[in-house]
């Protein structure tokens, strides 16, 4: 039988999994990766800053960058963003 605050930390433990997984998926293809950098460009001081963040996130769950460096990202923006 699991004690109340066992329960309590598997109930964190699973929620802290969950967050993990919607910004998983929020950034694992081109397109959503694209999507979710604008709608947190806000939050950064910079559009580079923006990026390191997010293509440092894609690293830590996927165990590879997204994008080389900003430069590489930025063509492949305008690419995306010409379709």
């Amino acid at each position: 039988m699991m004690t109340a605050a066992e329960a309590n930390i598997l109930r964190i433990e699973n929620e802290k999994l969950r967050v993990r997984i919607e910004l998983m998926q929020k950034i694992s293809t081109t397109p959503k990766f694209f999507v979710y950098y604008f709608s947190k460009l806000s939050e950064f001081g910079s559009n580079k800053d923006c990026f390191d963040f997010l293509n440092d996130q894609y690293f830590e769950f996927f165990g590879e960058y997204k994008y080389s460096d900003y430069a590489s990202f930025r063509v492949q923006l305008t690419k995306y963003n010409k379709k």
